[in-house]
């Protein structure tokens, strides 16, 4: 297809496993629009995040905070790559401040769907449409440009041998001598989201001794959980906990038999990178943004809980008392669906 524009910028300035989720729309674009130019600008603490992205032409990356400097940094970005279209997958304060200051440029927007989410926390009652994630509500800005039967890309990132030979040497230096190993994220930005520590010390075990894999833990130095489950743990594993930055996870995710964890950001970069993922939901849903839809993924979350989803981000405290979306979720139940996908 043509277009009447040929520079395009993206801004999606937060967080790891939203900022994954807009690749899709970068690779949709590339794909109907192969002869454009895509930037895409980002906060520099997630900008490695699309390193090398084959959809990615130029990146671009701020400091989180919003000073004079950071603004000289935009207009001087904006002004020498001569963009037609801003398209803002964030909506957010930041980025309403760029397209004000650069409103001479079309701009495209997501508009956030506060008032159905509202009605689905509060009263339960769903008015999302069936086909409703993440995906699909990204390309929405976009659905003008592109023909009347557009397929919806796959979420993509990159991840270059190089890294992926250091990895092996990192994992190698804790103790891992084989490159069958599956990857346990079970830390979360909330900790409502996290699925119970015995929980995962059960399904990890029951999950290497049937298939003779490694379980490698991953988390930031926030994540002590790592450390709780690991304490817990009888057989062999890899606790990495706050030993890796973005890449070296990303590394070590890529070349795992198996990625299982929380509604987290390192879940999607699983789904992304190809690997069979498991995504466990708890306070959260495919219409708060969360859930994998890719092939060798499963979602396990109990769908006929009324109470769920209870909060955008799973950041509120059940007001329950005892957390169900969690706690009706066994190990078995996991494992029965790892062996769906490892097969």
């Amino acid at each position: 297809m043509k277009s009447s524009w040929t520079n395009l910028l993206v801004l999606r300035f937060s967080s790891i496993g939203d900022i994954i989720q807009t690749t899709s729309v970068l690779n949709t674009l590339r794909k109907y629009y192969p002869d454009i130019s895509i930037d895409y600008m980002t906060l520099s603490k997630y900008a490695p995040l699309l390193f090398d992205h084959s959809s990615i032409d130029k990146l671009h990356s701020l400091d989180s905070n919003n000073s004079f400097k950071s603004i000289k940094s935009i207009k001087a970005i904006i002004n020498q790559r001569n963009f037609d279209l801003i398209l803002d997958l964030h909506n957010s304060t930041r980025s309403k401040f760029i397209r004000a200051i650069t409103n001479q440029i079309q701009s495209l927007n997501v508009i956030k769907p506060r008032a159905k989410r509202f009605s689905l926390f509060l009263n339960h009652h769903n008015k999302f449409p069936s086909n409703f994630n993440q995906k699909t509500w990204f390309h929405e800005p976009i659905e003008k440009l592109l023909p009347d039967k557009y397929k919806i890309s796959k979420i993509s990132l990159s991840i270059s041998e190089e890294e992926k030979t250091i990895s092996k040497l990192l994992l190698n230096n804790n103790g891992l001598d084989n490159n069958n190993y599956f990857v346990v994220i079970p830390g979360a930005a909330w900790h409502q989201k996290q699925w119970g520590v015995d929980k995962y010390i059960s399904f990890i075990y029951q999950c290497a001794t049937k298939y003779g894999l490694t379980p490698v833990l991953l988390g930031s130095n926030k994540d002590n959980v790592c450390n709780e489950i690991n304490q817990g743990l009888t057989i062999k594993s890899i606790n990495l906990y706050g030993k890796t930055d973005l890449r070296q996870s990303m590394a070590i995710i890529s070349q795992s038999k198996l990625c299982v964890g929380s509604d987290t950001g390192f879940i999607y970069a699983s789904e992304a990178l190809g690997v069979n993922t498991i995504a466990i939901l708890g306070p959260t849903s495919m219409e708060t943004g969360a859930g994998v839809f890719s092939k060798n993924t499963l979602n396990i979350e109990d769908k006929n809980l009324w109470c769920r989803p209870c909060s955008q981000n799973g950041s509120f405290p059940c007001y329950r008392g005892k957390q169900y979306c969690m706690e009706n979720i066994t190990s078995k139940d996991v494992l029965e669906n790892v062996e769906k996908i490892l097969v």
